[in-house]
């Protein structure tokens, strides 16, 4: 999994969530990362208006929820911690944001206009590594956001009434929960269902992937193949790399030798100088204690090898005679 590495790097820091929302804890929990809560006390009163697109104001919230855990940890508890995660989930209709309903009519409203409708569920997500220097907290914001498109059914007076009676819609974006009794307003979705949920865990997976591990220039190698353009490859490296300078080298002793043996049950061939030679890689020792080989290597397959290297030089070398 994409986090696996990443958790052991953070097993050793203080690592907190700034959100009270159970569902995105569950999300977190169920990866394997350790964390603390510390709910953010930042009022979302941010001037909608004011921002060019959706995700752009839920981005700016989930950056103000993060950073108000910082500070006041950094303030308040005399212990800084290493990464706050803030996050920020609506849903938008047209060009209208919809956050949690404040009261039944207002969860009434807000489902009959998704009614038949698709819409969109933007989560703006904030990871913020903090630092401590001359007793100021130091802060650097990574932040990015993730798109869902979900359409609803068309939906009964009476099914939406026994939804919002149920008290589901009161503390859920857009008035909606999916991943329970609101899985039955939905037709479809588009998108990470997570996210829908209240949290972009593969988005955040990737993008702690990319903060840890980002790809090093020396690991991109040029290969070349007859007749194939040039691709480029990654070799993916942990914390160590190899001791080879050559990976292709590296690669060959690794499938020729193992644990200092030869592998049984396979054969292979060297390429050198344009030739193919056979190799055994079967030993046994005979009775005088000499290793050697059982049988030759199938002399069919040299043959075929052969006649296949001669047929692709006669093919430039081949000449037409038309009879007229």
């Amino acid at each position: 999994m994409v986090l696996n590495p990443v958790i052991g790097k953070l097993v050793s820091k203080r690592v907190v969530l700034a959100s009270a929302s159970p569902r995105r804890q569950e999300i977190l929990t169920n990866v394997g990362l350790r964390f603390e809560v510390v709910p953010s006390w930042f009022k979302e009163t941010l001037e909608k208006s004011s921002f060019t697109a959706p995700y752009e104001y839920a981005i700016e919230t989930a950056k103000q929820k993060a950073l108000e855990v910082a500070n006041r940890m950094h303030l308040k508890h005399l212990r800084t911690p290493d990464i706050v995660i803030g996050a920020d989930t609506i849903v938008t209709v047209g060009k209208q944001i919809l956050e949690k309903p404040v009261d039944k009519q207002d969860a009434y409203k807000m489902l009959s206009r998704l009614s038949g409708k698709e819409h969109s569920v933007f989560t703006g997500v904030a990871i913020v590594h903090c630092s401590s220097k001359d007793n100021r907290l130091e802060t650097e914001v990574t932040d990015f956001y993730e798109e869902t498109k979900v359409k609803f059914a068309e939906l009964s007076e009476e099914l939406l009434w026994e939804y919002i009676h149920s008290g589901e819609p009161m503390d859920k974006a857009g008035g909606y929960g999916i991943q329970a009794l609101g899985g039955m307003l939905v037709e479809y979705i588009h998108g990470d269902f997570l996210n829908v949920v209240g949290f972009p865990l593969n988005h955040f997976c990737k993008k702690l992937a990319e903060l840890y591990y980002p790809p090093l220039k020396h690991t991109i190698q040029h290969v070349k193949h007859d007749s194939i353009p040039s691709v480029e490859t990654f070799e993916n490296l942990s914390d160590g790399e190899s001791d080879s300078s050559n990976p292709m080298q590296h690669k060959s002793a690794n499938t020729l030798e193992r644990n200092g043996m030869p592998l049984s049950g396979a054969v292979h061939t060297l390429v050198n100088s344009g030739s193919i030679k056979p190799v055994c890689t079967v030993a046994v020792e005979n009775q005088s204690g000499v290793r050697e080989c059982p049988a030759k290597f199938p002399s069919k397959i040299v043959e075929l090898t052969d006649g296949f290297r001669a047929s692709k030089v006669k093919k430039k070398k081949k000449k037409y005679f038309f009879l007229i």
